[in-house]
């Protein structure tokens, strides 16, 4: 692999800006609003995780490159799935929703949050039993999710490997890293910006959705024979 880390960092610094100016394309019909909405907040968020992975360049940053890599790879797994469908759109953009009834309900049950009124009163036992905190549907995994749109071997190869570093699964004899291990994970990065780049774009521009071939060849790990 040639070139510095510095060049890839500048790189993946264009890729943020040209993901965050497709973020305000506009899409070729108005019919699938929730999907079209995903698809921006994919291109903004990952915007976002590619510009800080840009200024990792360094052999003592590569923890963190591999964190934000993984997320990365969740992302462009969320946004295959997001396309299939407006159900599967909606559930991801109230995820966030659900998460914080989860938080809610676990500080309630725990003592550590109370749900009181001006007056003081306490009403979290009555805010509990009632359907208030309840879920709007069960969360399917993102195994499930990459099983569904034919990208297991993503989750496989990449976001399971991905997941050593994330959760701190690492310990053993290690070397110093250097300079080809950060040009690994940065080109790693940009790969996947690329491909979720790539799907979130022509979901809004085309109403299409990229084959496993396409995927593939994005990612850049093998050419596809098919």
């Amino acid at each position: 692999m040639e070139g510095k880390p510095q060049d890839y960092g500048v790189g993946l610094a264009t890729q943020a800006e040209m993901l965050r100016a497709a973020s305000k394309f506009d899409a070729k019909l108005s019919d699938q609003p929730i999907r079209d909405k995903y698809a921006r907040f994919t291109l903004t968020r990952t915007a976002d995780l590619v510009g800080a992975c840009a200024l990792f360049v360094e052999p003592a940053h590569i923890v963190a490159g591999h964190v934000l890599m993984r997320s990365m790879l969740e992302d462009l797994i969320k946004i295959l799935w997001a396309t299939i469908s407006e159900s599967n759109a909606e559930k991801l953009c109230n995820a966030s929703i659900d998460h914080l009834k989860n938080i809610m309900r676990a500080n309630n049950e725990g003592g550590t949050a109370r749900i009181t009124d001006k007056q003081g009163k306490d009403h979290s036992a009555r805010f509990l039993k009632s359907d208030r905190l309840a879920p709007s549907g069960k969360k399917k995994s993102v195994e499930a999710m990459a099983r569904d749109v034919g990208a297991v071997g993503i989750y496989d190869m990449f976001y399971r490997f991905a997941s050593i570093q994330t959760h701190g699964n690492a310990v053993g004899p290690t070397t110093p890293n250097t300079a080809a291990d950060v040009l690994v994970v940065l080109s790693g990065v940009g790969a996947v910006a690329k491909a979720t780049g790539h799907t979130a774009i022509r979901w809004l521009l085309g109403r299409e959705r990229p084959s496993n071939k396409d995927l593939v060849e994005l990612l850049g790990v093998w050419r596809s024979r098919t």
